[in-house]
């Protein structure tokens, strides 16, 4: 079973256009804790706690290098089953603020839908794989996105709304990297839309105008147009059903973020003291360790989910296109370098981990700047958090890990 996991390979390469961006990425996490923990013993800071997460990311990912990727593909479906026990053994453990994310056991704790980011990738990938014949569209795409929904369910249950649309969202570009056309990807995401803009007549229409111009140039038979077109709109009839059974905090933040006004000292509050800090930073920033609401604890939930509040204050709109342009250093190389590999399994593991990072940081920015509900996504390496940043250090040890093996 050892040889079946790990590999005894001599030579390893990093690639340094993936993993330099990360690094970058995790100072300027610690530069920010540190400013946001200067009122704070260090041993007890939560600066002190991510040098410990980042020391043990690097660690995990040097001995990733050591692991078969191979071994994924091989018992993908396993992990997947295991992945579902998991999230419905949390069920059954105590509630922690309302919600039921964590397997306890003692003083250990650990968050299956974690992890299960990953597994769900792999399982995906495996799948994708192994389909030869991509004439089966609506078998294949139906599969892989039962693959997806079925744990996401799960996890909005618990509830957890963020993580459930990152398991749908990477279905995506999965299924676009494999040859699968635009069209189809936007006859499955086109009933989300509905449904959402259905809560505005308005915005209903003009989606309505939008998809007959996406229909008119792309050119569907005739019956297929039709079809599309009348079940989106029998899905738009489907918002207020939705509605009445989301949890209540959700409607919070759906209502808060049409209107976060509406409870400036409660639930819009986060928000409206985020874009506070982000305005208030101008081009430049006000100087590390100077931001007002930040310093002055106006800023809620600073060291984790709105962290790009802090970076938008204290280094302004250079200090956000800086974090911006290492991303997007980071996710252009992956997508280059899974170009260039020939093992199918491989290659689309490391799209589901660029799609993974880049949902998360596009809806952690837009949810910092009042475009998007508050979700709770974290932004990748730059948040503070030790299961999350782990997470992400695996995935771009695999990804390094992946490169080796294939290039």
């Amino acid at each position: 079973m050892i040889k079946k996991i790990f590999q005894t390979s001599g030579n390893i390469k990093i690639y340094w256009m993936v993993l330099l961006p990360v690094f970058c990425l995790c100072l300027i996490s610690l530069i920010l804790l540190k400013s946001t923990s200067q009122q704070i013993e260090f041993l007890n800071s939560t600066l002190f706690k991510q040098i410990i997460w980042v020391c043990i990311g690097m660690l995990v990912i040097w001995l990733l290098q050591y692991v078969r990727i191979q071994f994924f593909y091989e018992y993908g479906y396993y992990f997947y089953a295991i992945l579902i026990l998991l999230l419905i053994l949390t069920f059954f453990m105590p509630s922690v603020y309302g919600a039921r994310r964590w397997i306890m056991a003692g003083p250990f704790s650990f968050q299956p839908s974690e992890a299960g980011k990953l597994i769900v990738i792999f399982t995906i990938a495996k799948f994708l794989s192994d389909q030869h014949n991509l004439s089966q569209i609506l078998k294949i795409m139906g599969i892989t996105f039962l693959l997806a929904i079925v744990p996401a369910i799960l996890v909005f249950k618990q509830p957890d709304l963020g993580t459930a649309m990152i398991y749908v969202a990477i279905t995506f570009p999965m299924l676009y990297w494999v040859g699968f056309r635009p069209f189809y990807l936007f006859v499955i995401a086109a009933p989300v839309v509905s449904i959402l803009a259905a809560s505005s007549l308005i915005i209903f229409y003009i989606w309505i105008i939008i998809m007959l111009g996406v229909l008119f140039f792309s050119r569907p038979k005739l019956w297929q147009g039709v079809m599309v077109f009348v079940l989106n709109i029998s899905f738009g009839t489907l918002t207020s059903f939705i509605w009445n059974h989301l949890y209540e905090h959700q409607k919070e933040r759906v209502l808060t973020f049409l209107d976060p006004m509406r409870d400036p000292m409660g639930t819009g509050y986060q928000i409206l003291q985020s874009i506070t800090a982000v305005g208030s930073g101008g081009l430049t920033g006000k100087g590390w360790g100077h931001g007002t609401q930040t310093h002055l604890r106006f800023l809620p939930v600073r060291d984790t989910d709105f962290i790009l509040s802090v970076a938008g204050e204290e280094f302004g709109f250079v200090g956000i296109i800086v974090i911006l342009i290492l991303f997007s250093t980071l996710c252009y190389w992956m997508i280059t370098y899974a170009q260039k590999i020939t093992n199918k399994f491989a290659s689309l593991s490391i799209v589901g981990f660029t799609a993974l990072l880049f949902v998360h940081i596009f809806i952690n920015m837009a949810m910092t700047i009042g475009i998007f509900p508050v979700t709770g996504l974290p932004a990748p390496f730059i948040s503070y958090g030790g299961t999350f940043l782990l997470t992400c250090m695996v995935l771009i040890g695999l990804t390094n890990n992946i490169l080796n093996q294939n290039i």
